[in-house]
């Protein structure tokens, strides 16, 4: 008999229960969206020659520093038109050579022409002729100097257009999509790569209609993106102020306090404070279900009595609810056979 009831008091040691009370807590009513991080900015990053891509450095996705070369065009027709603005060069100062020396050959001319004209020897008619000849192989020494600045300043400008063969990254970013591959032909202005700056990266999220107006600029956020493990400070930048038909829901954007290691296109989950408010909390752990009905067991008079809760927010292991007092003490743990009048002591 002694060890019969050796047993069913260790049972009942067993089976003691952890019973702690609900608190009333003033917390922070919080709501979360899904979203993801992207760049407010892109870059269209086109070339300014035209011909074929000839080496691609990048891939989609590939984060870039400023500077770094992004493709190559191939140079071919660069080439020649260098070596046709070389050719032009060296005509030109052909022509002005040749100018020079019809000069000096007019200018001995007008000097013999002059002495005899002042002995009596020529007329003044030959004289003159000899002076205008001068004075237009004078002015044709001005145009070939000036064809030779022409000629020289195109050549600059084919040596210029060779630098643009390699295209560079304006800015630090990320490739988020090549619109050309190698081998294909590059045409001035029409972009090859575009380019998310990573100085813009913010996050985004859809609000539904209800919660708009719990949400205004300025607001503090925090933002978790789950692929870097890493949650950030945030403010609400801008609410876009038309919703989308099909969904009845507003975009809202969040400007990050720290983007380091984020990227466009990573999820992310977006928790904004939209109040606070003195609630009932009770442990995370408190919590069960019986039937599909979430709820806690209190203490009712020494034996366990099922209450349904609503829950209102989570922060940690804390939740507060609705449906339970402050002060009822709340089962932590309760086991799946609990049912209401188990006892509790």
């Amino acid at each position: 008999m002694k060890k019969i009831l050796s047993i069913a008091l260790c049972a009942i040691s067993a089976f003691a229960y952890n019973l702690v009370p609900a608190e009333s807590k003033t917390i922070d009513i919080t709501k979360s969206y899904s979203g993801d991080i992207y760049a407010k900015n892109q870059v269209m990053v086109a070339t300014r020659l035209m011909g074929y891509i000839k080496k691609m450095n990048v891939e989609e996705g590939d984060v870039v520093k400023k500077g770094d070369i992004l493709f190559e065009v191939d140079p071919s027709d660069i080439y020649s038109m260098i070596n046709q603005a070389r050719a032009g060069v060296m005509q030109a100062q052909n022509g002005v050579l040749m100018a020079k020396l019809a000069y000096a050959d007019a200018e001995k001319d007008y000097q013999r022409f002059k002495n005899l004209y002042e002995k009596g020897a020529v007329s003044k008619r030959d004289f003159e002729k000899m002076k205008l000849n001068m004075e237009m192989r004078s002015s044709q020494i001005k145009l070939a100097e000036a064809m030779l600045d022409q000629a020289k300043a195109g050549l600059q400008r084919a040596l210029d257009q060779k630098k643009y063969a390699k295209v560079k990254a304006p800015i630090d970013g990320v490739v988020v999509r090549k619109m050309t591959k190698v081998a294909e032909m590059a045409i001035p202005g029409h972009p090859v790569i575009i380019l998310a700056d990573l100085n813009s990266i913010q996050a985004r999220a859809f609000v539904k209609e209800g919660d708009v107006k719990d949400i205004h600029q300025g607001q503090d956020a925090k933002v978790y993106v789950s692929a870097v493990n890493k949650t950030v400070d945030a403010k609400v930048s801008n609410i876009i102020p038309s919703a989308d038909p099909a969904t009845h829901s507003y975009l809202v954007k969040f400007s990050l306090e720290d983007k380091e290691g984020l990227l466009p296109g990573m999820y992310a989950k977006i928790y904004v404070k939209v109040a606070s408010k003195q609630e009932v909390v009770v442990p995370y752990n408190a919590l069960t279900s019986r039937g599909g009905i979430v709820g806690v067991f209190v203490d009712n008079n020494g034996k366990a009595k099922f209450v349904p809760v609503s829950i209102v927010s989570q922060d940690g292991e804390e939740v507060a609810v609705t449906g339970v007092n402050a002060g009822e003490r709340v089962v932590i743990l309760p086991p799946a056979n609990m049912t209401d009048g188990t006892p509790l002591n």
